[in-house]
């Protein structure tokens, strides 16, 4: 890999890189570089310690989906008392199958009340088919309607309306439930959002650097690297934890528990949480963050806002951190990445090529051997695997 260098053996010394981003992959097809991909990566160790850092992690990003297991707690906070899948589908970027319809269908009725009913036309997001092909099929052949159901996001906004409904449901109860109406809910000012803005700082450690507008019409934050990290740091700890954070345990749990509902079976997020028991949430414009057991985590931010090589990005950077081996590495990038083919032979396709991360991620021993110890990443490599 050009520009790289390889780095030595260290103990909980962190490798940065102080460019804004650099070089994190390249695609070749016929060993001719056909495509680069720079970014930023961060890794952190279980006790928070920088493990490695390529690119700058204090420039903010955009959470996108990679922000809904931390709007999901703040849903919880206001209010929504999610359990389960209802948890998980709120955390998910779901394709429409009709299993992940049915879950955010089953949020909408728990949340409804005599006063609020809760359908599908609440949701603010525009009616469509699913992306899942067998729910879009059998939905076309039925000649159903586009549905709010089907929307990547319909989760979310689903337990965004159940936290605005239990508010309403107090009414004198409690000072300003009236002002979380649900035509607004959406809304930065909306006090739903000013909860979830709070959480957001509170498991980031660090304010908010800016909030946007979400593809799906919701508020957007903005916050570093290092902060994402430090979230998911929480989240993957939190997971079947009793000592950890009721909310972040609750969340983190119905992810692990429910993964067809994150993504969608044979999706890379899906895969990924399966195989590692791990917090595994993706974002558009290439945004991908990892909570592991043990407390470690890596987020992944792609320049291009390209996902085909960021799940190569941060399985290598957990290998080179001791959190995967080598073995255990090779066999998932096989499940998560795409070769690079050129024709069929025999009708199986030709690879052709091959997708190379930054060497760094490739050679890098981040921890001597005499460092590891119960529960450090030598050790919780096996578990988490």
């Amino acid at each position: 890999m050009t520009n790289s260098t390889t780095p030595q053996a260290t103990t909980h010394t962190s490798h940065q890189s102080s460019a804004f981003d650099v070089e994190l992959a390249q695609l070749t097809r016929n060993n001719l570089v056909e495509a680069r991909h720079r970014g930023h990566l961060i890794l952190l160790c279980p006790d928070g310690d920088v493990q490695l850092a390529l690119g700058d992690i204090h420039e903010p990003f955009y959470l996108r989906s990679a922000a809904k297991p931390l709007q999901a707690i703040g849903s919880m906070k206001a209010g929504a008392p999610l359990r389960g899948s209802q948890v998980a589908i709120a955390c998910g970027s779901h394709r429409g199958t009709f299993e992940q319809m049915r879950a955010v269908q089953d949020v909408l009725t728990q949340g409804s009340t005599e006063t609020n009913p809760l359908t599908p036309a609440n949701l603010a997001l525009k009616p469509t088919l699913p992306s899942d092909k067998q729910a879009r099929q059998a939905m076309v052949q039925a000649n159903l309607a586009a549905t709010a159901l089907a929307h990547p996001c319909s989760g979310k906004h689903a337990a965004f309306l159940w936290a605005c409904t239990a508010k309403l449901e107090r009414g004198d109860l409690e000072e300003g439930s009236q002002n979380w109406t649900l035509h607004n809910y959406l809304d930065p000012a909306h006090p739903l959002q000013q909860v979830i803005t709070e959480e957001i700082e509170a498991f980031t450690g660090e304010p908010v650097a800016a909030i946007g507008v979400d593809g799906c019409g919701a508020p957007v934050h903005a916050v570093s690297l290092l902060g994402a990290a430090r979230a998911y740091s929480t989240l993957g700890s939190a997971i079947r934890n009793l000592g950890a954070d009721a909310r972040a345990s609750t969340v983190a749990t119905a992810m692990v528990d429910y993964p067809e509902l994150i993504q969608a079976p044979g999706s890379p997020d899906t895969v990924l949480s399966e195989e590692l028991d791990a917090i595994v949430k993706g974002g558009a414009e290439g945004v991908l963050c990892i909570g592991l057991r043990s407390g470690a985590s890596v987020v992944v931010k792609m320049s291009d806002g390209s996902h085909r090589a960021m799940y190569a990005v941060a399985l290598r950077a957990l290998q080179a951190g001791g959190y995967l081996s080598a073995e255990e590495c090779e066999r998932l990038l096989a499940l998560v990445v795409r070769p690079v083919t050129g024709g069929y032979v025999d009708g199986e396709p030709v690879v052709v090529g091959e997708l190379r991360v930054h060497a760094e991620l490739l050679h890098a021993e981040l921890f001597t051997r005499e460092d590891s110890a119960p529960g450090d990443p030598e050790e919780n490599a096996q578990e988490e695997g």
